[in-house]
């Protein structure tokens, strides 16, 4: 008789969370990032699924995705890898432009209007307004999956009980910010388009300094594999820019994109 075996409860894959963090297998991490003023947001949350040796069959792997827009339903779900849409119940009562989450079932969106931000604890079918939200419009989201989380625009904020509360830095990037990105290893690293273009904070963003060499054009999203390497993408300028120092200094990609770029991510492999 052949015996039907029960796989094990997916485990989030929990050294790549959001925007990401470890801190196991950093060469694994994969980092992403919101795409800025002009785009949507959306996470990926890898899991694993465990089944006995024996059992030869293959299991579809069918990860929340959550996406934010400007219109229409303005939040969005899918658990079939993208194939199909479920709109929010309860959507931000505002323009979403970034998404955020840490692998342990807290969502994060923010924008511009309504609250600013919101926060899902359901795969984001509903969405509740911060109690205490950012003070201005908001672009850009990302957490380290250890209870940082740091959104960027007009300003900067940070919040350490999952988008409930945000408050302001108090040394915030002298310019408007688009993308914001961390390594989950204390680095976090903002760009923009006016001002610096870009600065760092290692401190979970209660202080930002400016870089010493930004790059030479606005920056939308940016993005780093957790090793050591960030990638920056924007509309003007060269476009791409790469940084080695966690963000302190930027050179532009010798071929660069040939348009407008507002997002970027790795696999980081």
């Amino acid at each position: 008789m052949t015996k039907a075996f029960e796989p094990v409860p997916a485990i989030p894959d929990l050294s790549h969370r959001s925007s990401e963090m470890g801190p196991p297998n950093p060469g694994r991490r994969k980092l992403v990032t919101t795409a800025g003023a002009v785009g949507v947001g959306v996470w990926v949350i890898p899991q694993i699924v465990s089944m006995p040796a024996a059992a030869a069959q293959t299991l579809p792997i069918a990860d929340p995705f959550v996406a934010v827009g400007l219109n229409g339903d303005r939040a969005w779900q899918t658990t079939d890898n993208g194939v199909t849409w479920t709109a929010a119940t309860a959507p931000p009562n505002g323009l979403g432009f970034g998404v955020a989450t840490d692998g342990a079932g807290n969502w994060v969106a923010v924008g511009d209007a309504g609250a600013f931000a919101w926060r899902s604890t359901d795969n984001g079918v509903t969405w509740t307004a911060a109690t205490t939200p950012p003070t201005g419009r908001v672009f850009g989201v990302a957490t380290d999956g250890a209870g940082n989380w740091v959104a960027v625009g007009a300003r900067a904020w940070r919040s350490t009980d999952n988008g409930v509360t945000w408050t302001v830095a108090t040394t915030p990037p002298n310019g408007n910010s688009s993308g914001v990105a961390t390594d989950g290893a204390g680095n976090w690293v903002a760009v923009g388009n006016t001002g610096s273009l870009a600065w760092q904070s290692t401190n979970n963003g209660v202080t930002w300094t400016a870089a010493t060499t930004p790059p030479n054009g606005s920056g939308i999203g940016v993005a780093t594999d957790g090793a050591g390497n960030w990638v920056a993408v924007g509309a003007i300028g060269a476009r791409a820019w790469q940084s080695t120092d966690n963000g302190d200094t930027w050179t532009a990609a010798t071929t660069p994109p040939t348009g407008r770029v507002f997002g970027v991510t790795t696999d980081g492999a």
